[in-house]
């Protein structure tokens, strides 16, 4: 698998730091978790252009995770060089038809598909088989709709996604051995905000669910004026790396 990172922040603006966004690559399939504002155009900067992604999973529905899935479903209807022919499945919690619905009757028929078929999945702890990884869900501490995704490949490469969450039993679930969890890690120690992770807490998940490597991303400004990494390292042993923008990993 390759993943990359499109965008370490969260919806505060910052010069270092863009909206969130991951790709996922298993196999021949592309994965994007969450898109904030940007990042349909930042994935031209690793290379990636908006037409090969065939899954656009969401981890709650909050505007700094989810402000590019219009322009995504416009851009799509409406390509330069050709409308998008292949299925397009959006993946999430209870509740994204609904989600769905509502910005269809802001936008109408600008970002329903025209030449494609758009799958909509709603999952909840439980386990959905592709052609090139499988993918389990489970509710996270966040919002009434958030959501943590697993991916695993045929071979038994795993990683974990957190999207925004609190320390919670299914985030070590979620995160149990896997070869990479991709974690958020919002606030300093001394700045917790419910809802969120800060460092000391983003180690202790790592620890609990024995992940092999940890990516912290999502840091509001004031993490840049701290030593996230040391504060981790406190409590995980293990491989720790601080997320940036366009950033690029292999398992």
């Amino acid at each position: 698998m390759e993943i990359y990172t499109i965008g370490s922040g969260t919806g505060v603006p910052s010069l270092r730091r863009g909206s969130p966004g991951t790709v996922i690559r298993a196999g021949k399939s592309v994965m994007l978790l969450d898109s904030g504002s940007g990042t349909l155009r930042r994935l031209l900067e690793v290379d990636i252009d908006f037409s090969e992604i065939d899954y656009l999973l969401y981890s709650h529905f909050h505007p700094d995770h989810t402000a590019d899935l219009v322009p995504f479903l416009f851009a799509s209807n409406y390509g330069s060089e050709r409308k998008r022919t292949r299925e397009l499945c959006l993946i999430g919690h209870k509740g994204i038809a609904h989600f769905y619905e509502g910005l269809k009757d802001v936008y109408g028929k600008w970002i329903i598909p025209q030449s494609y078929t758009l799958n909509i999945m709603e999952m909840k702890d439980k386990e959905i088989a592709f052609s090139d990884f499988s993918l389990q869900g489970f509710h996270l501490e966040h919002s009434d709709h958030s959501i943590g995704f697993r991916v695993t490949t045929p071979g038994g490469k795993a990683v974990a996604y957190s999207g925004d969450t609190d320390y919670c039993p299914n985030l070590i679930l979620l995160a149990r051995e896997v070869d990479l969890l991709i974690l958020e890690c919002s606030f300093p120690d001394d700045r917790k905000v419910e809802g969120h992770l800060t460092p000391s807490l983003a180690g202790r998940v790592a620890r609990e669910a024995g992940c092999k490597r940890l990516l912290l991303t999502h840091f509001y400004p004031p993490c840049d004026d701290c030593d996230v990494k040391g504060a981790v390292e406190s409590q995980y042993s293990g491989t720790v790396i601080v997320a940036e923008d366009l950033m690029k990993l292999a398992i």
